[in-house]
């Protein structure tokens, strides 16, 4: 985290946008965005950030057969930090690497996300699979790489930056685990089935401080939820023509 300067995180981006030839305007008007493409998709209220949420975007089957893919594959959660003295208890949760693994569930998975924001799956990441006992949490933080600092240069040599997140509940939660966007001051309660869905970025291309999130601490029950995150970067034509 840490202070940010506007002014040279909009120069960066500038430059970046210049070198890849970035279309950032048509990534935050993507097909997701587009209420007569995609009306399932509701808009938060909010000019802050650009979020979307999903009811029901996997059915109740369909969540429990890739928790229980999930729950086969799981390692500590790690988080990508530039300091040696990061504090352990920052994202306490368990990770699957969905990528890795052979399966119709998650090749099918994949092609629905991808389809429903309008990104092709080449500017994207392998999804991922967190699950978080009770007394669980990831602390405040952002999807994206701060322009400037080796992280991103390393993260982002190739691909770029993140663009969208798209995450869905795979599970209810009896109480606590709720999605915490700070500059909204609202939480979004998981619901099982149910997607949030957001731009990293403005729409020039800058990290949209307003993501700043958290994943709260679980107080009873369990939380098993998927992620994707999509790039600046890809192979051939990032949108669908559809």
């Amino acid at each position: 985290m840490g202070d940010h300067d506007p002014t040279r995180v909009s120069a960066i981006s500038k430059t970046i946008a210049k070198c890849y030839r970035t279309d950032f305007k048509s990534i935050a008007e993507t097909r997701l965005t587009d209420p007569n493409k995609c009306p399932q998709a509701r808009r938060y209220p909010s000019k802050k950030v650009q979020l979307y949420t999903f009811d029901n975007f996997m059915s109740s089957q369909e969540c429990d057969a890739i928790s229980d893919l999930i729950c086969q594959s799981l390692r500590p959660s790690t988080i990508i930090t530039a300091s040696p003295e990061s504090d352990k208890y920052f994202r306490t949760s368990s990770t699957c690497d969905l990528g890795t693994l052979e399966s119709d569930l998650i090749d099918a998975l994949d092609q629905k996300i991808s389809r429903t924001v309008g990104i092709r799956l080449s500017y994207s990441e392998a999804a991922q699979g967190q699950f978080y006992a009770m007394g669980q949490e990831f602390k405040p933080h952002t999807d994206y790489f701060e322009p400037g600092d080796e992280i991103y240069a390393k993260q982002c040599a190739v691909k770029g930056n993140r663009t969208w997140t798209f995450m869905v509940y795979l599970s209810d939660v009896a109480k606590g685990g709720g999605t915490h966007f700070i500059a909204l001051d609202h939480v979004f309660q998981p619901k099982k089935g149910h997607a949030l869905i957001w731009n990293n970025l403005d729409a020039n291309g800058s990290p949209n401080h307003n993501t700043l999130h958290a994943g709260l601490r679980v107080e009873e029950g369990h939380k098993i939820i998927v992620t994707k995150w999509f790039r600046e970067q890809g192979r051939g034509p990032m949108f669908y023509s559809d």
